[in-house]
């Protein structure tokens, strides 16, 4: 393919989500056929099915309870992206398929998946002439482990980008997990870029200092939709709701009165 085509690309993208957009903001006038009346499933919310199903189900039926640690991740990803610059649609599409990489930060993805609209906004993604290398997926926690939820996260943000046309053939993604103390730190971005950028598109378990690591994973399809497939389900209502195995994440859930009455 010239890169005139390739460059002209952009705009038949744009074009297509653009129009994807306006579908969406149609459904959000319209009651969906989803459970609570949804017409689009967050990825956010996916990943935490893998976490405690339940407490999603919780969080819908009482509302969202605002603790201090959701306060300091929101407040984490916000002066993580301080230095960044704002750009318009038409601008970042056209940069993607550029000839320079570009990191596009907390970028809005969305497209249809089995009959679903399907959303969410990944930390960052790293693009390469028109294709999606690495998705970047930053959780702060005191435990340097990758929970399946978070694998289950960065995998959504895969098949968005695949369902939204995409060339994924060539896609990883990487967990970094980092201290709390790191929260908002410019550096610890640079420190990751760094490191992803000297390890190159390969799996690896990568360590920053004592602070934090970071997961290098090839995307695999066949995981992503295995694990989507599965939380699809509560949100049709093929299946009840699945409750965490796990009694110290009961412990510390804000709604363990409500979801055990």
């Amino acid at each position: 393919m010239s890169r005139e085509i390739e460059m002209d690309e952009w705009r038949l993208q744009l074009e297509k989500f653009e129009g994807l957009l306006s579908q969406i903001g149609q459904c959000r006038d319209e009651s969906g056929k989803l459970r609570f009346s949804r017409s689009t499933i967050i990825a956010s919310d996916v990943a935490s099915q893998f976490y405690c199903e339940k407490k999603v189900e919780m969080q819908y039926l009482h509302g969202k309870v605002e603790t201090e640690e959701k306060r300091c991740g929101s407040q984490a990803h916000e002066n993580m992206t301080e230095d960044s610059l704002e750009v318009k649609s038409e601008e970042l599409w056209q940069k993607i398929y550029g000839e320079e990489p570009i990191y596009a930060l907390e970028m809005f993805l969305a497209a249809q998946y089995q009959g679903v609209m399907l959303a969410g906004v990944p930390d960052s993604v790293l693009f390469r002439r028109g294709r999606p290398q690495v998705v970047f997926e930053y959780k702060f926690s005191g435990s340097r482990l990758a929970y399946p939820s978070y694998h289950v996260q960065a995998q959504t943000y895969g098949i968005l980008l695949e369902n939204m046309g995409f060339d994924i053939s060539e896609l990883f993604y990487a967990i970094v997990v980092a201290d709390p103390s790191t929260r908002g730190s410019s550096e610890l971005r640079e420190k990751v870029l760094e490191i992803v950028s000297g390890n190159g598109l390969e799996d690896a378990e990568l360590v920053i200092n004592d602070y934090a690591a970071v997961y290098m994973c090839r995307f695999r399809r066949e995981d992503a939709e295995k694990h989507l497939s599965w939380a699809l389900e509560y949100w049709t209502g093929s299946r009840d709701a699945v409750a965490t195995e796990n009694p110290n994440k009961c412990l510390r859930c804000e709604y363990q009165e409500k979801c055990r009455a």
